[in-house]
């Protein structure tokens, strides 16, 4: 069975709704029509509560390629004992 590759860039800065967030690590995955920002650890926590939720990310790479202020289409949190995960998901910028 044949296994494709995943296409992982590691980020160096992440702003949510233009606040800079510090976490352990993250990477950004470009599917095929959607791309998908993985964040472990983020600080602040963004609130994903009523009204006050995250819509806006900016992301650089490691390679200092800097998108700015994609909305956010859907995330997905995952918790554990020391981590807490967030993933964004989003379409890619024109």
């Amino acid at each position: 069975m044949e296994q494709s590759s995943r296409s992982l860039v590691p980020l160096v800065n992440i702003w949510l709704d233009d606040t800079p967030t510090t976490y352990t690590h993250a990477f950004l995955e470009k599917l095929a029509y959607e791309w998908m920002v993985e964040i472990v650890n983020p600080f602040p926590i963004p609130l994903m509560e009523d009204k006050e939720f995250v819509i806006q990310i900016s992301i650089e790479q490691d390679d200092g390629v800097l998108y700015s202020s994609i909305d956010i289409q859907s995330y997905y949190i995952e918790q554990g004992n020391e981590f807490t995960i967030y993933r964004f998901y989003m379409y890619p910028p024109d």
